[in-house]
Order: C-alpha cells, then sequence, then structure tokens
C-alpha cells in the first residue's frame, strides 16, 4: 500500500492519532459514494479529486511542534501555497541535506534524521511540504512536493543529499529525475507507483473505475503530468546517484515488497532493512539515523 493508501488506511484503522479521522472516513466515502450516484462523472471525479489531495489528518495536528533550539525556521512563497524550512546550525560551508516527510507528515518529524546529520558536519534542512505543518494551502500532490524539492533545489544550491520519507522518498525520485541537483538519495519506507495509490484510494471509498480514472484524468491536466510518469519504473533509470532504501519489515502501510522493488530497479542502491518499526517510528531510530547520516558523510 502506498502513502496516500495509507491514509486512507489510517482513516479506517482505529488509532489514538487518526480518531477525528477515522470518524470523518463514513462521512467522506459517503459523499465520494452520493457524489457518483447524483452528478455526472467529471463532477465525481473532481470531488473525489479533492479528497484525493486532501492530507488526513491536517496540518492543525502539527503545525503547533516547536523546532528544537537553535533551529531556524524560514517561510517563503511557493505557487499558491508556501514552503517552510527548518535549518539546522552548521558551519557556512557544510555540504547541504535536503529532507522531506511524506503525505500527512511533517517537517520536524525528521528531526532526529536532521540532529545526526548535523553531529556528521553537514546543514540539515528540512521542510513542511504545500498543504503541511506550517506550510500554506490545505490540499497538495507528489507532483506539487517534487517541483517543491526541485525550486528549493535551485534555491539552496548544490545539495550533498535528499532524503525522502514515504511519499517525500517518492517526490523526491520525481524531483531528482527531472534535474534536481543532488549528489546522494535516501528513501526511507517509499511507494513505488501512483498509480496504485489511485487504486487503494478507490478501493477504500468504494469508488468506480469509471470515477478512478476521470479523477487521474483531472489531476493529469490539472498538474500538468501523466501519473504513470511518477513511478519509480518511470524515474529509477534516470537515477544515477548512489542510494539507499531503508524500509521495515513489519510495515502495514507501505509493505516490505515496495522497497524491494526500488531496490531492484536502482542496482546502485544500498538497501537496510529493518525489524518492528513499521512505517514512522523507524524516522527516529538510531541504527536509522546514524547509517543514513553515514552514507550522506
Amino acid at each position: 500500500m502506498s502513502d496516500a493508501a495509507a491514509t486512507t488506511s489510517t482513516l479506517a484503522t482505529p488509532t489514538a492519532r487518526s480518531f477525528t479521522a477515522n470518524r470523518l472516513f463514513p462521512m467522506l466515502r459517503a459523499g465520494l459514494r452520493t457524489a457518483e450516484t447524483f452528478s455526472p462523472t467529471s463532477a465525481a471525479a473532481r470531488v473525489a479529486a479533492r479528497v484525493f489531495c486532501t492530507p488526513v489528518p491536517t496540518k492543525l495536528a502539527t503545525r503547533h511542534f516547536r523546532p528544537p533550539t537553535g533551529v531556524r525556521v524560514e517561510s517563503m512563497p511557493f505557487e499558491n501555497a508556501s514552503l517552510t524550512l527548518y535549518r539546522w546550525p552548521a558551519p557556512a560551508d557544510a555540504p547541504m541535506v535536503l529532507l522531506t516527510h511524506g503525505w500527512g507528515g511533517w517537517g520536524l518529524q525528521m528531526a532526529p534524521l536532521a540532529e545526526a546529520l548535523a553531529e556528521r558536519g553537514l546543514a540539515a534542512v528540512t521542510v513542511d511540504q504545500p498543504g503541511h505543518g506550517r506550510s500554506g494551502a490545505w490540499h497538495s500532490t507528489l507532483a506539487q512536493f517534487a517541483r517543491a524539492l526541485g525550486y528549493l533545489g535551485d534555491r539552496l544550491g548544490p545539495l550533498r543529499g535528499v532524503v525522502g520519507h514515504s511519499m517525500g522518498g517518492s517526490s523526491a525520485a520525481v524531483a531528482l529525475s527531472r534535474g534536481l541537483a543532488a549528489e546522494r538519495l535516501v528513501t526511507i519506507a517509499s511507494p513505488t507507483d501512483l498509480v496504485q495509490v489511485t487504486r487503494d484510494y478507490a478501493n477504500a471509498f468504494g469508488l468506480r473505475e469509471t470515477t478512478r480514472q476521470a479523477m487521474v484524468r483531472y489531476l493529469e491536466a490539472r498538474e500538468a503530468v501523466v501519473f504513470e510518469q511518477m513511478s519509480a519504473h518511470r524515474t529509477a533509470p534516470r537515477l544515477a546517484q548512489p542510494t539507499l532504501v531503508v524500509h521495515d519489515r513489519a510495515d502495514t502501510a507501505v509493505p516490505l515488497v515496495e522497497g524491494l522493488k526500488l531496490q531492484a530497479l536502482l542496482p546502485q542502491a544500498e538497501l537496510m532493512l529493518t525489524d518492528g518499526l513499521g512505517h514512522r517510528r523507524l524516522l527516529k531510530e538510531p541504527a536509522v539515523t546514524q547509517r543514513v547520516a553515514a552514507f550522506l558523510a
């Protein structure tokens, strides 16, 4: 299951973090089914796209987290939103690493990794993607994630590496395949197929295949990108950077098979497997943060 599918899975699975989202799921499902029943396919597709592009839980659940002491917070306009950056202290000439969260995540979620990088003398910068954390807007897409990384790469200068969790890793691969300048790539628990994301979403909400296809066509036209072109089997041949693929065997949001597929598509990639950490806890696991820092340093 992909990260967007993980969102619907979170909606359907009661957890402390997703209690509000869990209560919303039946309402959203009922609303989408009603749109399918009483609206033209094109209108139902737009409603489905709106829900598909809305992070759950919303940024209100995470934007109150305070950065560690000494971390500088910056904001810059970007498209119809904004980007919030968190810069860890580093020497002026330190090689820079850009870290991005996944769908429904937030920049400070990457703090343990950023701190490990800072200890190695690297300049760590994490970002709240559009619609997440302290950044503007309430909606986003994988394509916009990738455009944001490309924009930040141009703004920040040459990057030692890019680190992405879940959909953040997928968007990093897309950005690198389109010219983002970075020496190395780290993906953590990342999905490989955006088209499958839409299938998982449609299955979770009980949408008809015609609605799913119309939603994809609507979003492709709006974002000026074909979803198939953002999948790993399309981006991987254009990636020459040394890559570290991190995945947990017990990840139920993005199953291990996704990490194995990515590693197989990237012959130059190293594979790090963990046990019992799931989809998010590996972000603060010392063995993971130290391996990532060593790989980038």
